[in-house]
């Protein structure tokens, strides 16, 4: 993309600012279709405004103008046969003059066209495209109006005009302010709903309200401590799991023996009953042991004949 291309594309975002949308209409005079006969005129309108979106056209009177070039006599232009033929490609604006008429000038054509009050005001956006400069001059002070002429086979798209771009600026700024104003608008609104809300609701919901604000606070407010680490969690060896088993024989809590009723023999036999180890040695281990054995049936016979 060259740089004149950037400049255009610039500068019609800035009259898109003003009103202007695609596709663009294009306001032709004769003495443009006569000057690039030779040239693709649809092609330079594309690639001067940056889009395809185009529609040109011509007026009822500029056509007119091109047939009076074509009557006969010595100062025909062979050219304008092939002018009118172009354009007849074109769509046709009605400017409302009548053809029983006397044509009107395409300077005059054009003005009741691009501002039709003459209000100074392209009310239907159009571009106009003509190599008159005195039309030229005179549209510049008519807001907003692009404005196109040839130039050595090379389409030419005028800056914006003093008028123009004062209009785009004050647009901009009342844009700017009508902005700020919606925005605090919509702010006292917003305070406006809060008061309303808060005067309905009830103390204990304002309470609640505010211990959860207080709370929020404290949350946002607490700082993350930087003082000494506790160990690593992987590096702590784990504890043992104790069975099932083990814990519930250690939850139940021990029985306390019963008391029976006994008699006083068997208590007797009870206390003397002894049980004594078993010397594991051989020879008098073994004399010492039958003689335990004995002495403990002596005393069994004892408690009996106690008891009889």
């Amino acid at each position: 993309m060259g740089k004149r291309t950037k400049q255009y594309k610039k500068l019609m975002r800035s009259f898109e600012f003003l009103g202007f949308r695609t596709p663009y209409q294009l306001l032709i005079t004769s003495d443009v279709i006569l000057d690039t006969l030779k040239l693709d005129v649809v092609h330079l309108f594309e690639k001067t405004l940056s889009t395809k979106e185009i529609k040109p056209m011509i007026t009822q009177c500029c056509i007119r103008a091109l047939y009076e070039q074509n009557k006969p006599g010595p100062n025909r232009n062979p050219a304008v046969a092939e002018a009118i033929e172009r354009a007849k490609t074109f769509e046709r604006r009605r400017c409302g003059h009548l053809m029983d008429e006397a044509p009107l000038s395409e300077y005059e054509c054009m003005m009741s066209v691009v501002d039709p009050k003459g209000k100074g005001e392209n009310k239907f956006r159009y571009v106009v495209v003509t190599q008159d400069e005195e039309l030229r001059e005179r549209l510049r002070s008519v807001v907003p109006t692009p404005l196109m002429y040839v130039r050595r086979s090379v389409m030419i798209l005028e800056p914006m005009s003093a008028a123009s771009a004062r209009v785009r600026e004050r647009e901009e700024r009342v844009k700017f302010t009508d902005g700020i104003v919606r925005q605090n608008q919509n702010q006292k609104r917003k305070r406006d709903d809060e008061d309303d809300g808060s005067d309905d609701d009830s103390s204990d919901d304002e309470a609640e309200g505010g211990a959860a604000v207080d709370e929020d606070k404290k949350k946002k407010k607490k700082k993350k401590s930087y003082g000494p680490k506790g160990p690593n969690p992987l590096a702590i060896k784990k504890a043992k799991k104790t069975s099932t088993a083990e814990s519930e024989k250690k939850e139940r809590p021990r029985k306390a023996a019963e008391p029976q009723d006994e008699t006083p023999g068997e208590a007797e036999a009870k206390a003397k009953r002894k049980r004594r180890k078993k010397n594991k040695a051989t020879g008098e281990g073994g004399e010492s042991a039958d003689q335990a054995g004995a002495d403990g049936d002596a005393v069994m016979a004892g408690g009996d004949n106690a008891q009889g």
